[in-house]
């Protein structure tokens, strides 16, 4: 049978990869030449200029006043934290459907995570349960635009005006996406980002901090460079800070992936849309939901699995999607609370839980709908899957399809 599922000893949809990335090309190469030509591969608050050049024309991008570039997307969360006052004993507000640094950021403070539940549709963190896990000592929210879907950021900013908290964006994910007219970056109070090699845009690693305050983004300079100031000597340290500065190279490889961002983004935007009409008739599987104010930069191409349709976990669907060569994941298996570093008492830093004899319950059932996607609901394919030939799309379709027919088979095999 010649349309029998690769998982059952069948021939797969694909045997080529959907897309190749990252996108490197000849202009990245001759970027980084020209950085070591010049032989100055360092850069700083006093010296530069591939980084100083990026960090202007990415503000430039997403319309805020200062950009502050960094070694990596989870250095620009432990500088902001820092740089907006968070201290020991006090609590950061986040969401569990992430990655764990947006959580470890904050315990790299000494603050104590707080955990809100998010919307099912969305995946985004739940502005109503964010209100209900506020307390006194709460400092600040961390609102993780999921897959390059913006939160809700109006409410939560509304929620942070009432209570004299700080809103930080984690836009990782999020570059060039747009909320209600507004470019991320610029929403809250401050924006981190990320340019790890599964990003939108690359250098291997790297990260930058987004704001418009401009007092904030100098405490973030300082911070990046072991507590100097631009105004004292060399060897002039004010506060404790970090070696988190970014290389002159990536900020040169930065520069020339952020001029074919526009392009890839619309890119991925455009089959996004095709591939929603064409799992229109998949019965198991659908897109996730993306508001109509939003414009989503698709790191990911969120999906809603129905395992009840189909008969199989997230895990076994999975399983069987990747045999046909296509890249369907299940994502997030477990909520960040639910790794041992976080639900372990023992295996938690001593500060702030064990110096302020703080005890923390990070179990199963803090937040419900999180715990459904990640267990049985939650699943996508990497955004980079949609910078490819519309006709590619349709292997998607066709993969799902073989799935579907043969799904009390592939059921079977499982139980074996």
């Amino acid at each position: 049978m010649e349309d029998l599922p690769a998982i059952l000893g069948g021939k797969p949809v694909r045997t080529e990869p959907l897309s190749q990335w990252p996108i490197i090309t000849d202009e990245e190469i001759e970027a980084v030449t020209r950085v070591l030509r010049r032989r100055k591969l360092f850069a700083s608050m006093y010296s530069g200029e591939e980084v100083p050049k990026f960090e202007e024309e990415f503000s430039r991008a997403h319309g805020v006043k200062r950009t502050v570039a960094v070694s990596s997307g989870s250095a620009a969360l432990d500088i902001i934290l820092r740089a907006i006052g968070v201290n020991i004993g006090d609590e950061v507000i986040t969401t569990p459907y992430t990655f764990v640094a947006t959580a470890t950021c904050i315990l790299h403070n000494h603050a104590i995570p707080v955990f809100a539940d998010v919307d099912p549709r969305t995946r985004n963190i739940d502005p109503e349960d964010v209100r209900r896990k506020i307390t006194e000592k709460t400092k600040a929210i961390i609102a993780v635009h999921i897959g390059g879907v913006p939160a809700e950021m109006d409410e939560l900013m509304e929620i942070a005006e009432e209570k004299g908290i700080y809103v930080i964006e984690d836009a990782a994910q999020a570059h060039l996406a747009e909320y209600k007219g507004r470019k991320v970056g610029g929403l809250g109070h401050a924006a981190i980002f990320s340019f790890q090699e599964s990003k939108n845009m690359t250098a291997g690693e790297g990260g930058a901090i987004t704001t418009n305050d401009e007092e904030l983004a100098e405490k973030c300079v300082s911070l990046r460079e072991h507590g100097r100031r631009r105004d004292k000597p060399w060897y002039y340290h004010e506060t404790l800070g970090w070696n988190y500065r970014i290389t002159e190279m990536q900020a040169a490889i930065l520069r020339v992936q952020l001029k074919r961002l526009p392009k890839i983004t619309e890119e991925r935007r455009r089959n996004a849309a095709l591939l929603d009409k064409l799992l229109s008739e998949i019965e198991y599987i659908k897109p996730a939901y993306v508001p109509p104010y939003v414009k989503s930069a698709y790191h990911l191409y969120l999906l809603d699995y129905m395992p009840e349709k189909l008969g199989l976990t997230k895990k076994q669907l999975e399983e069987a999607a990747m045999a046909e060569g296509i890249p369907l994941t299940g994502g997030y298996y477990w909520p960040i609370y639910e790794n041992p570093l976080f639900s372990d008492p023992e295996k938690r830093p001593k500060c702030p839980f064990k110096v302020l004899g703080i005890d923390v319950s990070y179990g199963r059932g803090l937040c419900p709908v999180a715990e459904k996607l990640c267990y049985e609901t939650g699943m996508w394919l990497p955004g980079s899957a949609l910078n490819t030939d519309p006709s590619n799309l349709e292997d998607i379709v066709k993969a799902l399809e073989k799935i579907w027919k043969y799904r009390d088979k592939i059921a079977e095999k499982f139980k074996t």
